[in-house]
C-alpha cells in the first residue's frame, strides 16, 4: 500500500493500459484502482481516495459532466496515452499533485455544499430524500446524517442502503436525544461545505436548489441566508394548503406542475417585523446558510426541544442579509402521525410557541427596531395588519416593506394573464411568448375553480405556466396580487382583455311570455315543461283550455283551474302522454337545467310536436362561467328537487350548440330573444323531426365554456 490512492477510469477499449500498472507494480509510488464503471468514480468524494485519472480527448462527454465539479478539479487529472510510458514521470506527477493539493485552502478539497439531516426511524422515507438529493445539478455535495434512533437496527438500514455513495456521511449517537435542536447542532458541526442546508429525513429537494443557492451566494457576499418556496403534499400525492389568509395576510399560493401533477406552492413571504413575529410566517424549507455564519450565530440551540428553527431564524435575520429565490425548491410531506409523542409535542409547540417563545425572542432580539433600521417595519396595530387582511387586498396607499433581496435567476420577464378569457383571446400571441424559456407566466382567474384552470392549461400544453383562482375577486385585485406577491423581475406584462362571452340584448320583450306570444297564434295548443311559479305559463296568450303545464313541485294554485296540469316529472308526463298521443303546437322547455335532463325533454318534445309547431328553450345564454355550471355553487334541495340561490342557466347551451352544429339541416328556422330580464329564449321551427341519441351526450358534456361558447355565439349570429 502506497499513497496516494488513485482511481483510474478507462473504457474497455483502453484496457491495454492496465498492463502499464501491472508491469510496474513494484515501482509505482502510489496505489491504483482501475475501473471501467462511471459509478466507481464516486469514490473520489471519499477522503481515502486522493486523485482521479482519466484519458484526455478520448473520454466521453457524459463522464466529463459527471466529474466536472469534483473539488474544483484539484483531484482530477487528465492524461494522454503517452503519459503511461515512463513510471518515474508518472510517479512524480501524481505525488506532486497529491502533496500540493494538501497545502491548498481546505475548501478546494471539500464539498461546496453540505446537507444535514436528523433521522429517527426513517427507514424507506429517507430513500425518498436521497433520490431527490442525487438529482442535484450541482454534484459537489455531502450529506451528513445523524441517526437519533433508540437502537442499532435503523443505523444498519442506513449503512446498507446509503453507504455506496461516498458523499454521504452517517453517524450514530451513543444514546437517543429526542431534542431536535441538540441533534441538528451536532449535525451542523460535522458539515464541511461552504453552505449548509437543513433537510428533513422524509422530504424532497428540487434538482437546482444547490446550484441556485451557490450562484446567489457567490455573487452576493453580503447574503448569509437563502430561502425559497415549497409545497405540502400527503404521502399519496394529494395537495394540501393552509388557506389564502395564512401568515397574517402576507402568505399566498400559486399552482404549478410537480412530477406531472398540479400542486399548491406556498409563496413564502418577504422578511419584515410582521412576518418575523410568528413561526408560521418565517421561512420554511429550504433554509440555507453560509456555514461560517451559522456557526458564528451559535448554531441551533441544543436546549430547545421545539421551535429551535424559529430562534435561529430570528438570530439570522438581525445578523445578515437574507435573500429569497422565488421558485419552488422543496417538497414537505405531511406527517399524519397521531401517536402520543407527536400529540404531546404539537401541544407543546402550540402552548409555548405563541405564549412564550415568539413574544420573548421577538423582544429579546429587538426585531422591531432592527427591521425599522432596515426599512422593513410595518405598523402591527393597523387595521389591515391586526385583522390579517391579505396584503394585495389592502388599501391602495399600502406599501409592502421588506428587507430581503429577491433574486430571480430563471426568468428575465414575467407575464400575468388576467382571466381565462384573456388566455383564449390571446392564445396565439401567448404561444409565441411561451417559446421563450426565460419568460415566466402566471394565469390568474376570478371565475373558474382551480381544477378547471389546470385542465385548460393541460389542454394547451402549458406545463410550466403557473396559475391561481380567486372566485368573484375583482380583476384589478388580481393584478395587485401579481404585483404585490409574485412579481420579481424588472420587465413584466399584464395581458388583460374584456370578457369573450357578453352577448348583446336584441329585444324589448321584458317577459318570456311576450317573446312566445310574438311568434305563435292564441289558438295554438301549448305545453310548458317546468312551470314552477307560473309567470310565463299564466301570461302566454293561449286559450286556457289549450294549456298544459308540467311540474313536480309547482309554487302556485293548480287546482280548480280550466287549464290542464300534470304534477309530475317531465319523464313521467311524456311516458303517460304516449298513451293518448296528444300533439302540441308550441312547447316551452324550462325544466331541469342540466344537459342530461334537457336532452330527454327536447327529444320527447319533438315526438309530440305538430308538423308546423314551435319549440321554445329557456336560459340559452349564460353570462358567466359560474352560471353555466351543471350544478350551481349556491344550491339546495327542496322536496328532492335541485334549487339554486344565484343566477344559473345550467349547461343547456351545450345541447343547443350541439343542435346548431350538427342538426342545422333539420331546422326550418331559429331565432333567439335576449333581454336583461332573462337569459335568452330560443325559438326553433323544425323542418323534420329528429332525435339526438344518448351516445352523443358525452360529446355534449365535453363542450367547454371558454373554447366552445364563443363558437356557439357565432352560430347564433351574436
Amino acid at each position: 500500500m502506497k499513497y496516494p490512492f488513485i482511481i483510474f477510469y478507462r473504457e474497455d477499449k483502453d484496457s491495454a493500459l492496465d498492463q502499464f500498472f501491472f508491469e510496474n507494480n513494484a515501482l509505482l509510488n502510489c496505489t491504483v484502482h482501475i475501473t471501467n464503471k462511471i459509478s466507481k468514480m464516486n469514490r473520489i468524494y471519499s477522503a481515502n481516495y486522493h486523485l482521479l485519472i482519466t484519458l484526455h480527448n478520448e473520454i466521453a462527454h457524459e463522464i466529463d459532466v459527471d466529474i466536472k465539479e469534483i473539488s474544483d478539479n484539484k483531484k482530477y487529472i487528465k492524461l494522454t496515452k503517452s503519459d503511461f510510458s515512463d513510471v518515474k514521470i508518472f510517479n512524480d506527477l501524481v505525488n506532486n499533485r497529491f502533496i500540493l493539493n494538501c497545502s491548498l485552502d481546505r475548501s478546494y478539497l471539500r464539498p461546496v455544499f453540505s446537507l444535514f439531516t436528523s433521522s429517527f426511524n426513517s427507514y424507506e422515507k429517507i430513500i425518498r430524500a436521497y433520490n431527490s438529493i442525487k438529482k442535484q445539478t450541482l454534484e459537489n455535495w455531502e450529506w451528513v446524517i445523524i441517526d437519533d434512533s433508540p437502537d442499532d437496527k435503523h443505523f444498519l438500514f442506513l449503512k446498507k442502503n446509503l453507504s455506496h455513495d461516498c458523499r454521504i456521511r452517517m453517524y450514530k449517537r451513543s444514546e437517543n436525544s429526542g431534542s431536535i435542536g441538540n441533534v441538528k447542532n451536532e449535525a451542523v458541526s460535522l458539515c464541511r461545505g461552504n453552505y449548509v442546508l437543513e433537510m428533513d429525513h422524509d422530504d424532497e429537494i428540487l434538482p437546482t436548489v444547490l446550484e441556485d443557492a451557490t450562484n446567489v451566494f457567490s455573487k452576493n457576499e453580503e447574503i448569509g441566508f437563502i430561502y425559497m418556496d415549497f409545497i405540502n403534499i400527503y404521502e399519496n400525492g394529494d395537495n394540501f394548503k393552509y388557506g389564502d389568509h395564512i401568515c397574517k395576510g402576507y402568505g399566498s399560493y400559486y399552482c404549478q406542475k410537480y412530477n406531472g401533477k398540479w400542486a399548491y406552492v406556498y409563496n413564502t413571504p418577504n422578511i419584515n417585523n410582521i412576518t418575523l413575529s410568528h413561526l408560521v410566517c418565517c421561512p420554511n424549507h429550504p433554509r440555507i446558510w453560509r456555514r461560517d455564519l451559522l456557526l458564528k450565530l451559535g448554531n441551533y440551540c441544543e436546549n430547545l426541544p421545539i421551535c429551535d428553527d424559529y430562534e435561529i431564524l430570528l438570530r439570522t435575520a438581525i445578523n445578515c442579509k437574507m435573500a429569497k429565490i422565488p421558485k419552488l425548491g422543496y417538497v414537505q410531506y405531511m406527517n399524519n402521525s397521531n401517536n402520543n409523542f407527536s400529540l404531546i409535542r404539537n401541544g407543546e409547540i402550540n402552548r409555548i410557541g405563541p405564549q412564550y417563545i415568539s413574544p420573548i425572542y421577538y423582544k429579546e432580539y429587538n426585531i422591531a427596531e432592527k427591521m425599522a433600521e432596515l426599512g422593513a417595519y410595518e405598523d402591527p396595530f393597523a387595521n389591515d395588519t391586526r385583522n390579517n387582511v391579505q396584503i394585495w387586498t389592502r388599501d391602495k396607499t399600502y406599501v409592502h416593506k421588506y428587507c430581503n433581496l429577491l433574486v430571480n435567476m430563471d426568468f428575465k420577464r414575467q407575464i400575468c394573464i388576467v382571466g381565462l378569457d384573456s388566455l383564449i383571446l390571446n392564445l396565439e400571441y401567448i404561444k409565441v411568448l411561451y417559446n421563450d424559456d426565460e419568460t415566466d407566466f402566471i394565469l390568474l382567474d376570478n371565475k373558474c375553480p382551480i381544477e378547471y384552470l389546470w385542465k385548460q392549461l393541460d389542454s394547451y400544453g402549458f406545463d410550466r405556466m403557473k396559475c391561481y383562482s380567486f372566485i368573484d375577486v375583482d380583476s384589478d385585485l388580481l393584478v395587485r396580487y401579481f404585483k404585490t406577491t409574485y412579481l420579481t423581475t424588472k420587465e413584466y406584462e399584464i395581458v388583460k382583455t374584456g370578457y369573450i362571452n357578453r352577448p348583446k340584448y336584441n329585444t324589448q320583450f321584458t317577459n318570456r311570455s311576450h317573446a312566445i306570444n310574438s311568434v305563435t297564434h292564441p289558438d295554438a295548443k301549448y305545453l310548458e315543461i317546468g312551470v314552477e311559479y307560473g309567470q310565463t305559463f299564466l301570461q302566454t296568450h293561449f286559450k286556457t283550455e289549450n294549456k298544459m303545464g308540467v311540474d313536480p313541485d309547482p309554487k302556485f294554485d293548480v287546482l280548480n283551474k280550466e287549464f290542464q296540469f300534470s304534477k309530475s316529472t317531465s319523464d313521467d308526463f311524456f311516458k303517460d302522454n304516449t298513451l293518448n298521443e296528444t300533439k302540441y303546437d308550441a312547447i316551452f322547455i324550462d325544466g331541469m337545467h342540466q344537459s342530461e335532463y334537457f336532452l330527454r325533454d327536447f327529444s320527447n318534445s319533438v315526438k309530440v310536436l305538430e308538423k308546423d309547431g314551435s319549440i321554445f328553450i329557456d336560459d340559452i345564454l349564460p353570462l358567466t362561467y359560474n352560471e353555466q355550471l351543471k350544478i350551481p355553487r349556491k344550491h339546495y334541495y327542496e322536496n328532492g328537487i335541485l334549487k339554486y340561490g344565484e343566477e344559473w342557466t345550467g349547461d343547456i347551451w351545450k345541447v343547443v350548440y350541439h343542435i346548431l352544429k350538427n342538426y342545422l339541416n333539420n331546422l326550418e328556422e331559429y331565432k333567439y330573444f335576449y333581454n336583461p330580464c332573462y337569459r335568452g329564449v330560443l325559438h326553433l321551427k323544425l323542418k323534420s323531426a329528429f332525435e339526438i341519441p344518448d351516445s352523443e351526450l358525452e360529446t355534449i358534456n365535453n363542450y367547454d365554456y371558454f373554447t366552445d361558447f364563443p363558437l356557439y355565439l357565432g352560430l347564433l349570429n351574436l
